[in-house]
């Protein structure tokens, strides 16, 4: 549906829910921070999974919110940030839309090659691939260094794991007992 030129509002509310895919990811943008801002010489993005965001609005002063992006919802115009959460009644915790507006990108995800040629089209300085590409892998090492780091689980950690592995076996075994029965009765 074409976006309308019109003051009504019922008009301006109908090409905004009716609006094509296309037109909703476009409204889907953040403005990026003022580091990332002087980086790549834009102002905004449309946001992507596994960003890193801050939640700037619906929120106390005192509190911060800064996650990862888990989903993005375009036919909603909703994205679903990790940390900004909220109990239910039942005590389950759900993650609580945010709409774009109230968001500031700290960090890109540069994995699509798409996104980094929108980046390069877009952006009022001249970067090259290289420089795009740079910490694209930086989380994963991170990853790998913290996963050397830990040696060894604490003690009690151990024997819990140690106890549901013979719980489990013991069910297996007693599971395999009943299903011989079960099979000798069904013979004779």
């Amino acid at each position: 549906m074409k976006q309308t030129q019109s003051k009504q509002p019922r008009k301006q509310r109908k090409s905004h829910f009716k609006a094509d895919y296309h037109l909703r990811n476009r409204k889907m943008t953040a403005l990026l921070s003022d580091a990332l801002r002087e980086k790549y010489g834009i102002k905004r993005l449309p946001i992507h999974k596994d960003d890193k965001v801050i939640v700037f609005k619906n929120v106390s002063k005192d509190e911060e919110i800064k996650g990862k992006v888990i989903r993005v919802l375009p036919q909603r115009y909703s994205i679903h940030v990790e940390g900004h959460s909220k109990e239910k009644a039942d005590g389950t915790i759900v993650s609580f839309p945010v709409h774009p507006s109230n968001i500031i990108i700290t960090s890109l995800n540069l994995r699509d090659k798409r996104r980094r040629a929108i980046i390069q089209r877009r952006s009022k300085k001249e970067i090259t691939e290289e420089e795009l590409t740079e910490g694209i892998f930086d989380d994963e090492a991170e990853i790998v260094e913290d996963l050397d780091d830990i040696d060894v689980l604490e003690s009690e950690e151990l024997l819990d794991e140690e106890f549901e592995e013979i719980e489990m076996d013991e069910l297996d075994e007693e599971l395999e007992e009943e299903s011989k029965v079960e099979q000798e009765e069904e013979s004779s």
